[in-house]
């Protein structure tokens, strides 16, 4: 329990450190906005929204009664909703942080997507120490796996990744305690879990697939007992219908039909919507404009969005499981098989989409969050494995897992966006982009200007002021003086949230040393 108490702490500190206070991006900017306009009575929509492209997501799409809705799952504005209606209530108490429409963001953070992060990271330990992992190892994989992946970069930015990510893992977790230790309620516990993360994301059905794949070959496993096998997932089904029934509810109050999502109502009313009228039309198999070989190499190979780029410690993670696969625990092999499965899922589904590389994601959004998953035991394998070689390995080991953790660092050093808009500023493709190079070198030039050409305090003054908001460091102190610099109103405050990120920060370092080094 102390090592856990230790984990939580460090993850605690470290994603405070990291909080930009912002929604990061237009996603989550509306999904709030649903969340708001359901306690408060308003519209998802304004009445007077004029769109300037066929499928702008501002626009909605026509639901119950003629109502325009963003057509979005509801599970994440559910979780937003008490800090949205506590940060509206305190506004009145903070006028000059209501003017700019502060408030509300900070609070969905912190009390929101703060501890949902810091839940995943605690969830990753419980999984690890029921594949048998000792205190020690789960502990610094836990702390490795935040650090060292793209969860430390989708900690920052609050899109659904981690939490569809906690929902899962304790989907997994719960699905192999109910199988270690005899108690069904634990099934219950997984197919809750799995609810909430379909709420959140419909495309998790995918996950459900395979945590039944998962929990169904463990208990086969164990016993041939089809009576108890039934049981298990009759436990599993009982857990998972109610949250899953609530967004067949939701969606039927929205959209006037229990099997019809906010996103196939979308597709359907991009021709028919009046709302479109006179727009450009888009091609007639949108949104499958691309053979599969586009999205299945694209996530492999591109140097924009390939999942080896984004999380180097995947590749040789996946290479030591291989040579140590005969030593793993039958469930350890099972889940590595499902989460492998899960992932060629997630890649096939999606290779057709014109949207399959997320957009101005970071790394490809769709596909992260299965990487995460494999991710949890293959650190932890890493880590043992580390601790025990000798000689050159353990040094090029120690190589990928500092590199892994400099990648997570530059991720959350400036905006996730910067890139995408200097290439568009640039009139350049920005999925022909080294996306993480140009990043190594905005970060460099906001210490240099001199470094490059490309720096863009060199650019002509009328490209630059265009980054003038991207680019800048983007952790929540920085950001607010930035955005504060013409009010003198705000200026203590800005200064008393440098105070307090220097020392979180200060803590953050002192405390992961000394759990990462103790003895």
């Amino acid at each position: 329990m102390k090592t856990l108490i230790k984990v939580a702490l460090i993850a605690l500190l470290w994603i405070t450190v990291i909080n930009s206070g912002t929604l990061g991006g237009i996603d989550t900017e509306l999904r709030l906005r649903m969340a708001h306009a359901w306690w408060t009575g308003g519209q998802e929509v304004a009445p007077n929204y004029q769109p300037k492209e066929r499928g702008d997501l501002k626009a909605g799409i026509m639901g119950v009664g003629g109502k325009r809705y963003i057509g979005y799952d509801v599970g994440q504005s559910l979780l937003m909703l008490p800090a949205d209606w506590l940060g509206t209530k305190l506004n009145k108490f903070f006028p000059e942080l209501e003017s700019k429409h502060y408030l509300r963001p900070w609070l969905v953070n912190f009390l929101t997507f703060l501890p949902l992060n810091v839940a995943a990271v605690v969830c990753c330990f419980w999984l690890l120490r029921l594949f048998d992992f000792n205190e020690r190892i789960a502990g610094l994989t836990s702390i490795a796996w935040l650090l060292g992946t793209t969860v430390f970069h989708y900690a920052q930015v609050p899109q659904q990744n981690n939490q569809v990510l906690l929902f899962v893992t304790i989907g997994y977790a719960a699905a192999l305690a109910c199988v270690k230790f005899g108690r069904p309620w634990f099934a219950a516990l997984s197919g809750l879990g799995l609810g909430a993360a379909l709420l959140i994301r419909m495309s998790s059905v995918i996950h459900i697939l395979t945590v039944v794949f998962f929990l169904v070959g463990c208990i086969v496993y164990q016993s041939r007992n089809k009576l108890k096998v039934l049981q298990v997932v009759g436990f599993w089904i009982v857990g998972f219908v109610p949250l899953a029934l609530l967004g067949r509810v939701f969606d039927y109050l929205r959209y006037g039909s229990f099997w019809t999502t906010g996103q196939t109502l979308s597709v359907r009313q991009l021709t028919t919507d009046p709302m479109w009228a006179g727009l450009p039309e888009l091609p007639g198999n949108h949104p499958f404009t691309n053979p599969p070989s586009v999205g299945i190499f694209g996530v492999l190979v591109s140097a924009a969005k390939s999942l080896f780029i984004y999380d180097p410690l995947l590749l040789p993670c996946l290479g030591l499981a291989i040579v140590l696969w005969q030593r793993l625990s039958p469930y350890l092999q099972w889940y590595l098989i499902s989460g492998i499965f899960n992932l060629g899922l997630q890649i096939v589904l999606t290779s057709r989409l014109d949207f399959w590389h997320g957009d101005w994601a970071w790394g490809a959004r769709y596909h992260v969050t299965s990487v995460h998953l494999l991710l949890i035991p293959l650190v932890a394998l890493f880590l043992k494995h580390l601790l025990f070689t000798r000689g050159v390995t353990v040094w090029l080991m120690r190589g990928i897992l500092v590199v892994a953790i400099m990648v997570q660092i530059a991720s959350v050093t400036m905006p996730f966006h910067l890139e995408i808009v200097q290439a568009n500023v640039r009139q350049v493709n920005s999925l022909q982009q080294f996306r993480l190079g140009q990043r190594v070198t905005n970060i460099v030039c906001l210490i240099d200007a001199s470094f490059s050409e490309e720096c863009i305090s060199r650019w002509r003054l009328d490209k630059r002021i265009l980054l003038e908001d991207y680019n800048q460091i983007y952790f929540l102190p920085f950001i607010f003086s930035h955005e504060t610099t013409d009010n003198p109103e705000l200026a203590k405050l800005s200064r008393i949230l440098f105070v307090v990120w220097g020392l979180v920060l200060t803590l953050a370092i002192a405390t992961t040393i000394r759990f990462c080094f103790a003895k």
